[in-house]
């Protein structure tokens, strides 16, 4: 017996999910197919069985709050926005197996599935380049955190440059010299992470931080 039995389709684009199936159960044969279009049974999924999410008709996984780690299972992204890219550490992180950009779903999800049953990630050489460049600037617990931030605010990677040197308590001017930009350039990238964190000022984005790596030891005890 095929130790990936089932695959299942997450999507609430019934007709989508139909033609899906249609073209991957002629390549995976052995494999048994399932459309879902609600997460509300995937908990304590058995290893190794795959679970391919649409991104563009359920949203973002964060907010469902989907962590692959907590229901199991091998977890794909696709239908994704290009700019989702910009945040595979934090979906790394959550646990995620792979992501594709929309333009490349029908394409690349063969590749993908059979990358993810040999047990490696399928992420873009872009966005595997900067997990490992973002994993290079700050500590494992706080990195991991702060990817996992991003992913649930969908913050791009100037945001999360900007984000990081704000919780060192760096100001704009100083933000600005470092990343080489105008200090009206950081004002605007401040502006929008606030926004999306629906924070009132930078002291309060440490908290973010702070409840995240609570939420992490929780888990772990």
């Amino acid at each position: 017996m095929n130790k990936y039995s089932k695959i299942y389709i997450v999507s609430t684009n019934s007709e989508w999910a139909d033609i899906l199936i249609g073209g991957l159960s002629t390549i995976f044969v052995s494999y048994n197919f399932q459309h879902l279009t609600s997460l509300s049974n995937l908990w304590n999924i058995r290893p190794r069985t795959i679970v391919i999410y649409d991104k563009e008709s359920l949203g973002n996984p964060s907010l469902n709050l989907v962590s692959p780690g907590e229901r199991g299972g091998e977890w794909v992204i696709v239908n994704a926005k290009q700019c989702d890219t910009e945040s595979s550490a934090g979906f790394i992180a959550l646990g995620f197996s792979g992501l594709i950009d929309k333009a490349y779903t029908i394409e690349m999800l063969p590749k993908a599935i059979r990358t993810v049953i040999s047990g490696q990630l399928w992420f873009s050489r872009e966005a595997m380049s900067l997990s490992l460049k973002q994993a290079t600037h700050i500590g494992h617990q706080s990195n991991h955190s702060i990817n996992i931030l991003a992913v649930k605010y969908a913050l791009t990677v100037r945001e999360q440059q900007v984000f990081l040197y704000l919780l060192q308590g760096s100001s704009n001017k100083e933000i600005a010299m470092q990343m080489n930009v105008s200090p009206s350039t950081i004002k605007c990238h401040v502006s929008s992470i606030l926004l999306k964190t629906g924070k009132n000022g930078r002291r309060q984005l440490f908290s973010l931080l702070v409840d995240n790596e609570k939420k992490v030891l929780a888990s772990t005890v």
